[in-house]
């Protein structure tokens, strides 16, 4: 697995994101200009972000279904944190941390490792 270091300081501050297992149901809203491939979804709760484009199955009238599970954990890092990037989506590395921890990193916040 790719290995990086982090080349800033990063929070989250969305505290009520999007989770999805398959089969869940969501109506889908724009396409994310900045990270093409990820869209906004809102599910039947209220609860809204962007997810990967691909893991959503169109039902009709807007609807569209998870094929997969979605976790929409934000790792937060500091800068110098070494990260394994576990998969990457449009931009976007699934990496788990030195202490275990695992989430979203975006792209541009991580450099190669040497």
């Amino acid at each position: 697995m790719p290995r990086f270091i982090a080349n800033a300081d990063y929070e989250e501050k969305d505290s009520n994101p999007i989770r999805l297992e398959a089969g869940n149901e969501v109506t889908v809203g724009p396409v994310d200009r900045a990270w093409p491939g990820w869209v906004w979804a809102e599910d039947d709760d209220g609860n809204d972000g962007y997810v990967p484009e691909e893991i959503l199955e169109p039902l009709g009238e807007g609807r569209f279904a998870a094929m997969e599970t979605f976790d929409p954990t934000v790792l937060s890092i500091k800068r110098g944190d070494e990260l394994e990037s576990l998969k990457q989506i449009h931009g976007w590395h699934w990496c788990k941390s030195a202490t275990g921890q695992e989430g979203w990193v975006a792209g541009y916040l991580l450099k190669p490792a040497a």
